[in-house]
């Protein structure tokens, strides 16, 4: 999708963090997570319900590993907000 001089375009990443059976700390993200902010859930409690089971379920079910390590425990998980405002106009 081309933007043009002055267009603004955001985005959302979750970010989730794990410590690993060595004690390192791993950091997983996922790129326009469902949110508040944009009526997927009513409010932040269930919204942090929905994330922390998610969280749980990678470490029960030992879906990834860092550097042969097993996650075993949620540090902790933040949405941030990413936007950018084109400032050059360069056309073909």
């Amino acid at each position: 999708m081309a933007t043009k001089l002055g267009d603004v375009t955001g985005y959302k990443r979750l970010y989730m963090q794990f410590r690993d059976s060595d004690g390192l700390l791993v950091n997983m993200t996922l790129d326009n997570p469902k949110c508040v902010e944009d009526g997927d859930y009513d409010d932040l409690e269930e919204q942090s319900e929905v994330i922390e089971t998610v969280m749980d379920t990678i470490i029960e079910k030992n879906i990834f590993h860092n550097k042969g390590n097993d996650l075993i425990e949620k540090v902790n998980a933040r949405i941030i907000n990413y936007q950018s405002i084109d400032v050059m106009d360069v056309t073909e």
